[in-house]
């Protein structure tokens, strides 16, 4: 079924039609210059995240993988990108920030509780199964839009690009981190347990993008009725309770 890389992806390609609407019917809602923020406060859960996340998993390599071959590869490659994540959030904040919602209000607000479920799932596949499921959460995550994409979002709704500007620098840097990932996993001597436990995490991570992205939805529809809305960040900066 060809390489590591080219097995995963074909079955992400299979798994990923619900995500792929939700993602879509995000970006092109009639309201997104409105509810953009909403969108990039969620996104702000997940991505900050990040490197605490790889940060643990390559603390679980040494108990979870003792006498494996990969178990220093893993850790050397898990600390390397947690640095890289470090100062993601701040992108997102600045972005924020740029729409009147200043940082103290994101950090005081509660996540998402869809984005504490799609974090959570790969604490536990890290710390009771094997480290190396996190790759298949990467695999997922690492998906970015174009840069054409999003100018044409920004002229669409009038969000401004420098309110833009955590997308457009995955869009520049991502494409490269997805053909090292891919390059990295098929050098990889993965066992059948291995692999599966890859393909495993990265569908359940499809799945919990999923209910975020509904839950974004959703925080869309109540915006028209805000007497009944949950906590909403809208590009004024006000909040909608």
């Amino acid at each position: 079924m060809g390489t590591n890389s080219q097995r995963l992806r074909t079955i992400l390609s299979l798994a990923q039609t619900r995500l792929t609407t939700l993602i879509h019917d995000v970006w092109f809602h009639p309201r997104l210059d409105v509810l953009y923020p909403e969108f990039l406060f969620a996104t702000y859960g997940v991505t900050t995240a990040s490197a605490p996340a790889m940060r643990l998993a390559a603390r679980c390599c040494a108990p979870a993988a003792c006498g494996d071959p990969l178990n220093q590869w893993l850790s050397d490659y898990y600390l390397e990108h947690a640095a890289e994540e470090e100062s993601h959030g701040e992108w997102l904040l600045a972005d924020l920030a740029s729409l009147g919602v200043a940082r103290e209000r994101v950090l005081k607000r509660l996540p998402y509780p869809s984005v504490a479920a799609l974090v959570g799932s790969q604490y536990y596949w890290m710390q009771h199964v094997h480290p190396i499921a996190y790759l298949g959460y990467i695999a997922v995550i690492e998906e970015p839009a174009q840069i054409d994409f999003l100018r044409k979002v920004s002229e669409r709704t009038g969000i401004p690009l420098a309110s833009m500007s955590c997308h457009i620098r995955h869009a520049e840097l991502d494409p490269e981190h997805v053909a090292a990932f891919d390059a990295n996993l098929d050098s990889l001597p993965l066992t059948p347990e291995l692999r599966d436990l890859i393909t495993v995490s990265a569908i359940t991570t499809i799945g919990h993008l999923e209910t975020v992205f509904t839950d974004i939805l959703e925080h869309f529809e109540r915006i028209g009725d805000p007497a009944n809305a949950a906590t909403i960040f809208t590009a004024s900066g006000t909040v909608l309770i």
